[in-house]
Parts: structure tokens; C-alpha cells; sequence
């Protein structure tokens, strides 16, 4: 016995790690070694990195092997901005979206089918309606709305999220009446010609507001569907995610988001830029939480959304069909910002010295100069080296622009989905050489930024590899059509877009974004090689699965997290039929 126990010690190497991958190719992301053959995880690291044969010897054991039989590994996919909460929630609601339906009668049909099956007390929430990718989808009057449901409140969320409708059930629900003043942030109830409500909900603090008054999902439940969205994130590749603005649809969403991260097996990070209202009472400092729940910031709204009118454009609107017929907007209409120059000074100036990371969103030239000329002021009185703060969306983003944020330090993100679904009616609202230019990630690169790109989800479905071929591409998803191919990236660009470059964004690129030593082992496998597939198949590589700190995700619904949230669940129904049985 004493000498098998010598052999096992003397054939035991100084160290010995828990996990080797090998067998395929490995893409690193790291500049200083893209490509490898083997790679050795310990206690959730990257312990080395190199040929198989160097790799192989530090196995013992208890070490287990992976054999990428082919298939390509390289760091998990980070997304770099979406709404997990609000694509949790959504799921649940009626989709209305211009991704399945193709006509004006099906969506109303759907809408007053989901009104008849309602019960008491209950709103009718529709999400998904998009007059931009529906031909004949002009917008609901109010009176209409009404006529579908005199009693049941119907709330019909735009695609983009930056607009909804509303019958007056909704009104009376949530306490709104002519009188009532429109929120601050930009938001607004708009008004008919005698100043009465019209049943248009316009941007986001407006918005909120109904929110809160809408019929609350319970905690329980909404942490089990946020639980299995994180599953679908999973699924698509992604090892991190950052929540820019979660939306309150169920309680405090950082209370249920931070309570979830703490369950075993959470199948992704996710890393938080709450709103203003929801940073300020929470009274969480950035960097509060752990390594799959982090605040990194705050998320602002500096216009909205260019199918809705709300982008701060330089230029006006096209008056077309789809501007003025199915968009319905006035002629020459030009987009407005959600602050004033002195309001967002102060804005701005109150959490750059707080310390947080600054997320706003910005689409057109007018939006963003204003950003940039408050940045200028703010950082020559109050320098912060290396802030990052981040411009998010960026559709018409100029040249000189860039060039300016790139000087200031502040880093972008790009929404590239309105290339894909929104190009071929872009000429029709904002002309052809502006649609050319829109979401201008080859400029950003050429000027030194390490630019990330994002689905903002749910506004586009979850889908990085369709993204990345859009970047590399810029084909519009119906007709092929390339729009702006001067814009186009390579490929090796749009994956450190989804990876080191959005790991910078996040300050966690010494934690994550490449295959590195020392860094976590967040891992994506894939079907193929990105690098070595012809482009026009970018988007059609399957994702195999994922690894967080060398463990393998689990994204089935019936892991042990979502039994444990469904028991919640239930305890939450059988206390509250309880209760209603003892207060009779």
C-alpha cells in the first residue's frame, strides 16, 4: 500500500487541474495568442495554455478531459445590453410582433382574443407592435382600443419599447386623467387638438409610470421566468449579460435579480445599469454585489427610438409613406431630447463623481452632441481617467463624433439588429445616405474604439451569431441588400465586439472576454469556426454549450434552481388562498 501511495505521489504533477479541453480549435480572443490547442482549468481558472502535449501532463486523476471532437471553443459571448426582466415578463404576454405577424386584422384579432380569455382584474398586455415592419399597421385610436375593451386595460407596448397605447381602462387604472402632468425624464401622455388624452403613451418615464400601476407579477414567478430567460441567454452562448434599465414589472427588480444570482447554477452573470430612481433608493454603491450579480452603473435616456419619431435626429424625418402614413408622424418631423443642457450637466455631473459608470442612450447627431459637449465640460473640471462611460445605440453617430467620444473616453455600443430588420425601410425615413451610415461600427473601429455590439433584447429575439453577421455583412434580412458597405467589419472584430471588447465595456476584462491565464473559465462551445466559415453562414453556427468558472451550464427547466423557485410559487398561492379563506 505505502509504495502504490509513493507511486501515485511521485507520478502526481506539482499541480493538478480539474479540467483540460483539447481536440478542436480554440479561439482566444487575446491578441498575444489567438489560437491554441489546449487549454487546463483549476478551481474555476485558466491555468495554462498550450499544446496538447505540454497541456495533457498536468492532468492526475481526477482531472477530466474534454475532447472538442472538432468543434470550436473560445470565451462566452457577452451581451452587451439588453432587458432580461422585460424579455422574462413579455414571454408571457401577447406577442404581437412584426417578426410573426404580417397584417393590421391578425394583430387586433389576437389582441381582442386575448381580451375575451382575460379575467376579472386582469390587463391585457401586447407587446411587439411595429407599423414600420407591419405594411398596414397604422396606430390604434383611442376610441378603438375602447371599442375592443370598454373594461379590461389594454396596454399595447411598441417593438422598440418606447411607446405604447392605451384604452381608458388603462387611464383609470393608473390615475392618469387630462389633467395630470406628464412625468420628468421626457416622457409624455399625449393629448388630442383639445387637450384631451388620445390614448399615446410616448417614452419611457411616461411609460414607467403606468408600469407601476399595472398588476404585478409575483415575486416567485417572475424570478422563475427570469430564471429560464437566463437559461435561453445561456443557450445562445452568452456567459454575461448587462441589464441596462430593468423594468419594473414585478417588485423591485434588483432585489429579485441580486436574490437570484445567489442560487447555485445561475446559467449566466449579469451586470446591472439601473435608472436613476432605481440606483437612488436602493442606495447601492457601484460595484455592489458578486461575481454573477454586479451594479456597474446607471442607465439614461437621452431620446428614443427612431420608429417611433423619438430620435434626435440633425436632420428631419423623410416625408414618405412609411413616415407619415404608417409611423404617423407630422411632416418634417424631427425628434426631441429628454433634457435640457443645464438638466443634463447636473444629470451627468451627479454620477461621475459618485464613481458609477454612465449608460445613456442616444440614436441621433442632435442627442449625442449634446452628450459630448456636456462630457467635455464635465471632465475637464472633474477628471476620471478611464470612466468608460458608454453611448448606447448610436444610429446616426457621425465621424467627427466618434473621433470626439474616443478623445473624451467614452466607449460605444451598437444596436446592429436595425440593419438587419430595420434596413430596407430605413431609406424611407431617414434617406438613403443616412441609412447608409446608420449603426457606423467600421468607423468606430478605424478610430481606435473597442466598440461592442447588442440585440437589445427583447426589441430584436436573442441571436448573436445573426448579429455578427450583420456586422460583417450589413445584409438586410428580407432582400440581401447591403446597406452601407463601407461599414462593414471583419469578422475577428464583431467577435471581440461580443467578447474582450464588451468585457472592456464592463470593466471586466481582467476577469473575462478571452482565454487567458488567470481569467475565468467562461466558456461558449461552437458547431463551427467562426473564423474559418464562408461569411454567408455566419449566422446559421449552432451553439453545443457553455461553461461558467469551468462548470457546465445547466440549461434545462428542471434544474434545481427553477424546482426550488416553483416551490416559492406555490407557497406564495397557498398562502394567499389562506389568507383570502380566513378574511371571508
Amino acid at each position: 500500500m505505502k509504495k502504490l501511495f509513493n507511486l501515485i505521489l511521485i507520478s502526481t504533477p506539482l499541480f493538478a487541474v480539474d479540467l483540460i479541453f483539447f481536440g478542436g480549435d480554440i479561439l482566444t480572443m487575446d491578441d498575444n495568442q489567438p489560437v491554441v490547442k489546449a487549454i487546463a482549468i483549476e478551481d474555476g481558472r485558466i491555468r495554462a495554455i498550450g499544446t496538447k502535449e505540454k497541456i495533457i501532463k498536468l492532468r492526475s486523476w481526477r482531472t477530466k478531459i474534454v475532447n472538442l471532437q472538432g468543434k470550436t471553443l473560445m470565451p462566452g459571448l457577452i451581451e452587451a445590453h439588453c432587458h432580461p426582466i422585460a424579455t422574462a415578463i413579455l414571454s408571457q404576454v401577447v406577442d404581437i410582433s412584426g417578426f410573426i405577424y404580417n397584417s393590421r386584422a391578425e394583430i387586433l384579432a389576437t389582441i381582442g382574443s386575448a381580451v375575451e380569455k382575460s379575467s376579472p382584474g386582469k390587463w391585457v398586455l401586447a407587446f411587439g407592435w411595429d407599423p414600420v415592419l407591419v405594411k398596414d399597421l397604422r396606430n390604434p385610436t383611442l376610441a378603438e382600443l375602447d371599442s375592443i375593451s370598454p373594461e379590461v386595460p389594454v396596454f399595447i407596448l411598441t417593438q422598440m419599447m418606447h411607446q405604447a397605447f392605451v384604452n381608458n381602462a388603462v387611464y383609470k387604472a393608473a390615475e392618469i386623467t387630462r389633467d395630470t402632468p406628464d412625468p420628468p425624464g421626457g416622457g409624455t401622455f399625449l393629448k388630442d387638438e383639445q387637450g384631451n388624452l388620445n390614448g399615446v403613451i410616448y417614452e419611457f418615464s411616461a411609460l414607467q409610470h403606468i408600469l407601476k400601476k399595472m398588476p404585478k407579477t409575483p415575486q416567485g414567478t417572475a424570478e422563475l421566468l427570469l430564471n429560464l430567460q437566463y437559461a435561453q441567454y445561456a443557450k445562445a452562448g452568452y456567459t454575461t449579460i448587462a441589464a441596462l434599465g430593468p423594468v419594473n414589472l414585478a417588485g423591485n427588480p434588483l432585489n429579485f435579480m441580486a436574490s437570484l444570482s445567489r442560487n447555485t447554477g445561475v446559467p449566466v452573470r449579469s451586470f446591472v445599469y439601473p435608472i436613476k430612481k432605481q440606483l437612488d433608493s436602493s442606495r447601492w454603491p457601484s460595484g455592489y454585489g458578486n461575481d454573477h450579480f454586479r451594479i456597474k452603473g446607471v442607465k439614461l435616456y437621452m431620446d428614443g427610438s427612431p420608429y417611433t419619431g423619438g430620435a434626435a435626429f440633425a436632420e428631419p424625418y423623410l416625408n414618405t409613406d412609411v413616415t407619415l402614413k404608417r409611423m404617423e408622424l407630422q411632416p418634417n418631423h424631427r425628434g426631441r431630447v429628454n433634457y435640457s443642457e443645464e438638466s443634463l450637466l447636473q444629470t451627468l455631473t451627479k454620477y461621475h463623481n459618485a464613481g458609477y459608470q454612465i449608460a445613456i442612450h442616444a440614436q441621433g447627431e442632435i442627442a449625442i452632441q449634446m452628450i459630448l459637449n456636456a462630457f467635455t465640460e464635465i471632465l475637464k473640471k472633474y477628471p476620471r481617467p478611464d470612466h468608460r462611460h458608454r453611448l448606447e445605440h448610436n444610429a446616426l453617430i457621425t465621424k467627427s463624433q466618434i473621433i470626439q467620444a474616443q478623445k473624451l473616453g467614452l466607449t460605444l455600443s451598437f444596436f446592429m439588429d436595425h440593419v438587419y430588420y430595420y434596413g430596407e425601410q430605413l431609406p424611407q425615413i431617414v434617406g438613403p445616405d443616412r441609412a447608409a451610415r446608420f449603426m457606423p461600427l467600421g468607423t468606430a473601429f478605424a478610430a481606435g474604439h473597442r466598440a461592442s455590439i447588442h440585440t437589445d433584447n427583447p426589441a430584436t429575439p436573442i441571436g448573436p451569431f445573426r448579429v455578427i453577421s450583420t456586422a460583417v455583412t450589413r445584409k438586410t434580412k428580407n432582400t440581401g441588400n447591403i446597406l452601407g458597405p463601407a461599414e462593414r467589419v471583419t469578422v475577428n472584430d464583431a467577435l471581440k465586439a461580443v467578447t474582450i471588447n464588451a468585457a472592456w465595456q464592463l470593466f471586466e476584462d481582467n476577469q473575462r472576454g478571452s482565454i487567458t491565464i488567470g481569467k475565468a473559465a467562461d466558456f461558449v462551445l461552437l458547431s463551427h469556426n467562426p473564423l474559418r466559415v464562408q461569411i454567408e453562414n455566419l449566422k446559421d453556427i449552432s451553439v453545443l454549450c457553455t461553461w461558467i468558472d469551468g462548470i457546465k451550464v445547466n440549461t434545462t427547466p428542471y434544474s434545481w434552481a427553477n424546482f426550488r423557485l416553483l416551490l416559492l410559487i406555490i407557497i406564495d398561492y397557498l398562502h394567499a388562498v389562506i389568507t383570502n379563506w380566513f378574511n371571508v
